[in-house]
C-alpha cells in the first residue's frame, strides 16, 4: 500500500496548532484552578492561628492553586515591607530604584528560594528518611504556611524592625515542621524538624546572599542587604 508523504510545512503546521490548544487548555485550567475565596480563607485562618488550615491543605487536591496564591502574597507583603522600611532609613531618597530592586528582585528571589526550601525538604524526607511524601500535598502544606510572610509588612516599627522580622521568619520555620507533619504523616517530629532545617537552611543561606551581593531583599533579610 502505497503511503503519501505528508509535507512538512504542513506537519509543522499541526504541530504548532496542536501547542496552541494544549496551552489553551493549560490556561483555561489555571484560570478555573484559582478560587480566591478560598484563597482567602486560608490565609485568613492561617493567621488567626487556625493550625488545622495546613493539613486540610495537604489533604485537598484543589487547594494547589488558592495555596500557592497564599504564598505570593506572603511573599509581596514581605517585599513591601523591606520597602517601606528602606523607605523610613533613608529619608526617601533613591526611592525608586529601591521599588525595583527590592519588590520586584526581592519577591523573585523570595519565590526562588522557597522554592529550593521546598525541593530540599522533599529530598530530605526521600534521601535521609525514606519517606516517600507527595510532592503536591507538600507543596500546598508548605505554602499556606509561606503566607504567615505577611507579618513582615510590620518591618515599618523601626527599632524593632529586625525582631518583628526574625520572629516572622522563625515562625515560618515553626510552621513549615507541622507542614510536613501534614504532608507526610508516617514522619515523627525527628523527620520532620530536621527535613524542615535542611530546607530552611538553604532558604535563609539563599536569600541572605543575594540580599548582600545584590541589594534584592525582602522581609528580614533586608538587614543583609549590601
Amino acid at each position: 500500500m502505497t503511503q503519501i508523504p505528508i509535507h512538512p510545512t504542513v506537519a509543522a503546521h499541526d504541530r504548532s496548532r496542536g501547542a496552541a490548544a494544549r496551552f489553551r487548555q493549560w490556561s483555561d485550567a489555571a484560570q478555573r484552578g484559582i478560587d480566591w475565596r478560598r484563597a482567602l480563607s486560608l490565609h485568613r485562618r492561617l493567621l488567626a492561628g487556625d493550625l488545622a488550615v495546613i493539613g486540610d491543605a495537604a489533604r485537598t487536591e484543589s487547594d494547589t492553586a488558592p495555596a500557592l496564591s497564599v504564598l505570593l502574597v506572603g511573599m509581596i507583603a514581605s517585599s513591601l515591607g523591606a520597602f517601606l522600611w528602606m523607605i523610613i532609613e533613608s529619608g526617601g531618597s533613591g526611592v525608586g530604584g529601591a521599588a525595583l530592586r527590592v519588590m520586584l528582585f526581592g519577591t523573585l528571589a523570595s519565590l526562588a528560594a522557597w522554592t529550593l526550601w521546598f525541593a530540599l525538604t522533599r529530598y530530605a524526607l526521600r534521601s535521609i528518611f525514606e519517606i516517600d511524601v507527595s510532592p503536591r500535598a507538600l507543596l500546598r502544606a508548605l505554602a499556606v504556611t509561606g503566607g504567615f510572610a505577611v507579618w513582615h509588612v510590620f518591618l515599618v516599627v523601626g527599632p524593632a524592625s529586625f525582631a518583628v522580622g526574625l520572629l516572622a521568619t522563625v515562625a515560618m520555620a515553626l510552621l513549615a515542621v507541622i507542614a510536613v507533619r501534614a504532608a507526610a504523616p508516617e514522619a515523627d517530629d525527628r523527620a520532620a524538624v530536621i527535613s524542615t532545617a535542611f530546607g530552611f537552611g538553604a532558604y535563609a543561606i539563599a536569600l541572605a546572599v543575594i540580599a548582600d551581593l545584590t541589594g534584592a531583599a525582602a522581609g528580614v533579610f533586608i538587614h543583609a542587604a549590601g
